[in-house]
């Protein structure tokens, strides 16, 4: 079959273009198809089998892909992609630092934890000591198994002491460092601010810091962190030295009597007859609220272990070996011989001449009495540590 002449051309061209759309087609579909990812292991295997020296390396790696909690494989992860033994012993360092930081921070009973006793306990105290010593040397024997040298710094150490700012324990021990240096550095601030303060505004002081620690910490991490730390929690030990109260006590007491302390006023120290009677009555609550927490003969004890009179009678007892009966008959004619000896001094009808005389006197009669009480032999040995400077 003859093709007419006239037709030639337009049949030429009209093959031709369609050879050129379809050589677009076929470059676009190259452009747009991704392209065909075997493997590694499959091409590995392939190569070994032609015995290439081609290497394959795997590209674009995420972060996740190297990083592992297994830190032998981390160390191997970082090898692997060409990371500097500077960067890894780096990595590897802050790693190891954080994950004892945290047992040290959570797993160690420490004396502070114990916030309801006025005293450490020495027992606890040690085997703090003890188990800090453990967890370092355990330290130290992971990183010189993960970067056997060059990893021990100057300040590695220290770094990792201060990486808890003194909060451990179940509830502050769990904080994250960011928080921890938030309350690190608010206290440290606190501190500053009440540097020759009065004790009223050194009160709202501690006020403004509350308020910003409520912010960064839980219900119960702020309660833990005021039993530990706060002014509150420390007159509260002090206050009840020489009681052994349990962990239900001192929360009892604190919850009682921290509303009173913490308010300005209970701290005045002027003249101004109004401010005075606010604070006598902030004071008289705070007295009948421990009162009532310890019970009458609690709370009495608790005054008389505070009474220096009665400190002293006790501390010349121990030193002058006087049995443990005879502490309160002392404390009885010391207080009764304090007493009088004020009266004279107040006394206006007695010039300076005859309260020298009185005052000689009085001391006198009590030695008498105490001699009487501890016989000559303990009496001269008391004797002695009242004369001590």
């Amino acid at each position: 079959m003859m093709i007419d002449m006239r037709l030639r051309p337009w049949l030429i061209a009209s093959i031709g273009l369609n050879l050129m759309l379809l050589a677009a087609w076929y470059i676009a579909d190259l452009q747009e198809t991704p392209p065909i990812r075997i493997p590694v292991e499959r091409l590995d295997l392939a190569l070994r089998r032609t015995r290439t020296n081609v290497e394959v390396r795997r590209i674009n790696l995420t972060w996740g892909e190297i990083a592992s909690t297994n830190l032998s494989n981390y160390v191997l992860n970082l090898e692997a992609v060409g990371c500097p033994a500077p960067t890894i012993r780096d990595i590897i360092l802050a790693e190891v630092n954080q994950i004892y930081a945290r047992r040290r921070n959570t797993e160690i009973l420490t004396p502070d934890q114990q916030w309801w006793r006025s005293d450490p306990d020495p027992a606890v105290a040690a085997a703090a000591a003890a188990q800090f010593r453990d967890l370092e040397n355990e330290r130290r024997g992971t990183l010189n198994a993960l970067i056997s040298t060059n990893w021990e710094t100057d300040t590695d150490l220290l770094a990792w002491l201060a990486s808890n700012y003194g909060l451990t324990g179940p509830q502050l021990g769990e904080l994250p460092p960011e928080t921890k240096r938030a309350i690190y550095d608010i206290a440290t601030r606190t501190q500053e601010e009440i540097k020759g303060q009065n004790p009223m505004d050194t009160a709202r002081i501690w006020q403004d810091e509350r308020m910003e620690l409520a912010a960064l910490l839980g219900p119960d991490q702020l309660s833990e962190y005021l039993w530990r730390y706060s002014p509150t929690a420390h007159r509260l030990r002090e206050q009840t030295r020489g009681l052994s109260l349990s962990p239900e006590q001192f929360q009892s007491l604190f919850a009682a009597m921290d509303p009173i302390l913490i308010q300005p006023d209970f701290y005045y120290q002027g003249n101004d007859p109004e401010w005075r009677q606010r604070q006598q009555s902030l004071q008289g609550q705070y007295e009948a609220v421990l009162k009532q927490a310890l019970g009458d003969q609690t709370y009495a004890s608790l005054q008389l272990s505070q009474d220096p009179l009665y400190l002293s009678a006790m501390d010349a007892a121990q030193q002058s070996g006087i049995p443990a009966q005879a502490i309160m008959p002392l404390y009885e004619i010391n207080r009764a011989t304090q007493t009088e000896l004020d009266r004279i001094r107040g006394d206006p009808a007695l010039d300076d001449e005859d309260k020298i005389d009185a005052l000689a006197n009085t001391r006198a009669e009590a030695q008498k009495s105490i001699e009487q009480l501890l016989g000559p032999a303990a009496f001269a040995r008391w004797l002695q540590t009242q004369t001590k400077p």
